[in-house]
């Protein structure tokens, strides 16, 4: 409750890290005062107080004439709207900027646990005392419509306060019952394919699902019907130094709390820069070892078990559909995240397979970066490039629909790792193949010969620390999986192929 000794001034650091999941994108912050809650929040303030302070514009709260109409993503104020003459024609001014779909977080005193206007102790310049419920009759009333997502009295340690969410233009919402999880997993596409293991698991334990992550990672896993919820950041929304003491109140907020971040990348991935990634290759191989979907099932404490990883649409699947031919279908994931994850073999073997199995088509697959890659197959006709042409969900919807996948440690790869109708050709790099492999259907994982530093067990963003091939330039493990390698994998895959037809 509120005490003259302990309640002094930035009243915002009390709630800010429940914020973030409302405050993505452009939005305002109304009497900053002395500091931002965030420093991609623009600040707004009349410096009657304090000057300039934190406000990056002066003005008055109670109008934002500044600001288009929906031309914001959010409006946050704390300890604002209680100094306001009208609070009806308050909230409309800053209901009027925020956009549909947008939200508006309000932190105000509660009249149950501060000094009511007129009463010792009371800020003399409070014009309205607010009890729970005050604020909602408020906006119900306003020009528009609002959807109240939080609504709660905080009273314990130094906090004396009301804390309101209300989502422009929306209904009544329906809060989940029964036990809740949060699933923290930030990443690229293959760690967030990873993660869904763990989700049909907690279904089955009876949890709420809520998955806390990218908008790359909600892009990866918005149709997993094992999830019930996202709670999505932006980079760097919350600074990487405020990451712990945001997590921290976020984990009081769920009865379980997963964390994956770093869970492999960093533990059982050493992340260049970190004490793991400097150890002698044989302590790295010693502590590594362990395997990625395992060790990903423990820490949500959850039995592994193979299950399907990504889910498409009934679009993405009858583009896919649509898009393969009726002969025998290869993916090809050209390269992963860095450059000892693509093979300087892709044409010789290319070229044998269209020559020895006339039936193959060949999907080549990867980012705008890959197009160089495909240089070469621009008159092929059974060599179809899409680098940089399809979404990563049209790539994970193909992969899924075909015969054949190929490539190195990629998202494209564990996509389909546990799909037993796809056969699998995995090119090895950093890491052993009990990492990640182990459990893979209908898989060969393709070990780099006379290699001394595979598995390396790291991660790498230069070739500071990774061998390369002086002729091809390409990393030492990726130019030690051989063309015939590949080629006689494919091979099998396409005799049985052929035997079944």
């Amino acid at each position: 409750m509120w005490s003259a000794e302990t309640s002094q001034g930035f009243e915002s650091r009390k709630i800010k890290y429940l914020l973030p999941k409302y405050t993505r994108g452009r939005g305002l912050e109304i009497g900053c005062g002395m500091e931002k809650a965030f420093p991609h929040f623009i600040g707004l303030d009349n410096g009657h107080h304090f000057g300039q302070g934190a406000a990056d514009l002066i003005c008055n709260a109670d109008d934002l004439s500044l600001f288009a109409d929906r031309s914001v993503d959010f409006v946050f104020s704390s300890h604002v709207l209680e100094h306001m003459e009208s609070v009806g024609e308050t909230l409309n001014e800053w209901g009027r900027v925020i956009r549909p779909g947008g939200y508006l977080c309000l932190y105000v005193p509660s009249a149950n646990l501060y000094p009511k206007c007129g009463e010792y102790g009371a800020n003399p310049d409070h014009k309205h005392d607010f009890y729970p419920g005050d604020i909602e009759k408020e906006l119900n009333t306003s020009a528009y419509s609002w959807m109240i997502v939080e609504s709660e009295e905080r009273g314990e340690g130094d906090e004396y306060s009301l804390f309101i969410v209300a989502q422009k233009g929306y209904g009544k919402v329906v809060k989940p019952s029964g036990k809740s999880a949060c699933v923290v997993r930030f990443g690229a596409f293959g760690d967030m394919l990873q993660a869904a293991l763990v989700f049909p698991r907690l279904k089955e334990q009876g949890y709420h699902v809520t998955v806390m992550t990218t908008a790359v990672g909600e892009q990866i896993l918005r149709d997993d019907p094992f999830v019930d919820d996202f709670y999505i950041l932006d980079r760097d929304q919350v600074p990487n130094l405020e990451l712990g003491a945001f997590w921290a109140v976020q984990k009081t907020r769920f009865d379980k709390w997963v964390q994956l971040s770093e869970s492999i990348e960093g533990t059982l991935l050493a992340l260049p820069g970190r004490p793991n990634h400097g150890w002698p290759h044989s302590a790295r191989k010693m502590a590594m070892k362990l395997n990625y979907h395992e060790w990903t099932a423990a820490l949500a404490e959850v039995p592994f078990s193979p299950c399907q990883l990504f889910y498409p649409d009934s679009s993405e699947v009858e583009s896919a559909r649509q898009r393969l031919s009726g002969g025998f279908n290869i993916v090809w994931a050209l390269a992963g995240s860095s450059f000892h994850k693509f093979t300087p073999f892709l044409d010789p073997v290319i070229a044998r397979i269209l020559l020895e199995m006339p039936e193959a088509t060949i999907y080549l697959v990867g980012d705008e970066f890959c197009k160089v890659l495909e240089q070469g197959w621009e008159e092929e006709e059974r060599v179809v490039r899409l680098s940089g042409e399809i979404s990563i969900r049209e790539t994970l919807a193909m992969a899924q629909a075909a015969n054949l996948v190929i490539g190195p440690e990629t998202g494209v790869l564990n996509s389909v790792a546990f799909t037993e109708s796809v056969s699998k050709i995995l090119m090895m790099s950093h890491s052993s193949v009990n990492n990640l492999a182990k459990h893979f259907i209908k898989c060969q994982a393709l070990v780099p010969v006379d290699t001394p530093c595979y598995p390396c067990h790291r991660l790498h963003y230069s070739d500071e620390h990774c061998f390369r091939d002086k002729e091809s330039g390409a990393a030492l493990c990726a130019q030690n999986i051989s063309a015939a390698m590949i080629y006689d994998a494919v091979v099998k895959v396409y005799r049985y192929w052929r035997a079944r037809k």
